[in-house]
């Protein structure tokens, strides 16, 4: 069982200077292995062929609260949309104040497990917050998920693999980086939703960029995605 992460472990790489605060990645982006505190796995279902498909606004999320999704179909497509979602809630949780995160990650996981989620993710918001303080300007990080694979699926229970990108930046301190990674949730239907239990997360794999253009700097990351909504982002 891993801890979730937010931030992808490629970017902790290439950064001294940000290398302590983007452990966050060995958090809710790519996890570090637990030991003890923890349930074992629940036992996932083998993986079964989709019956007819739920449209996508059926398949959820109903609701973005504050970043945080939440209100998936009790379906393969409702599984599959929640584990998309939840692996694009970085930028949410560093924006939320102490408090409101810990809440925000205690709504996305299942009971089993979520007092060593939250207890992971106040540790690593704080070590982030250090790291990232001699910097200017907001700090951002933009996640998008771009493929995946339904490793299991019953109504009780779902593995599904995302493989996911984010780009983090703060100007002074973080130039823009992207980080790849293949995210694995275990999810258990609880309280009416889709829960965390865990994720694992395996970097890469990673493109090489292209000549097209020269890498952009914080302040032209910003300036040019100026407006723009991150799909699925709802008020």
């Amino acid at each position: 069982m891993r801890r979730r992460a937010v931030l992808p472990e490629a970017i902790t790489r290439r950064s001294a200077a940000v290398a302590t605060a983007l452990a966050f990645s060995a958090g809710l982006a790519a996890g570090t292995l637990l030991s003890s505190g923890r349930p074992e796995s629940p036992t996932v279902a083998v993986p079964l062929r989709r019956a007819d498909a739920t449209p996508a606004a059926e398949a959820g999320p109903a609701r973005v609260t504050n970043g945080v999704p939440s209100g998936f179909a009790r379906t393969e497509e409702g599984a599959v949309a929640a584990a998309a979602s939840f692996v694009c809630t970085g930028q949410a949780l560093l924006d939320l104040d102490p408090l409101a995160a810990q809440e925000a990650v205690r709504s996305m996981a299942a009971s089993a497990s979520a007092d060593q989620q939250v207890a992971d993710t106040d540790t690593q918001l704080r070590q982030v917050s250090d790291e990232l303080a001699a910097g200017q300007g907001p700090i951002v990080f933009r996640q998008a998920a771009v493929a995946y694979r339904v490793e299991a699926f019953d109504s009780e229970r779902a593995r599904v693999a995302v493989w996911n990108v984010g780009v983090l930046t703060r100007d002074g301190v973080a130039p823009p980086q992207a980080g790849w990674a293949i995210s694995t949730f275990d999810l258990v239907w609880e309280r009416s939703d889709w829960r965390i239990w865990g994720e694992t997360v395996a970097p890469g794999p990673a493109p090489v960029l292209n000549d097209s253009t020269a890498p952009a700097t914080s302040d032209q990351l910003v300036d040019s995605l100026n407006g723009f909504i991150d799909f699925g982002a709802q008020s």
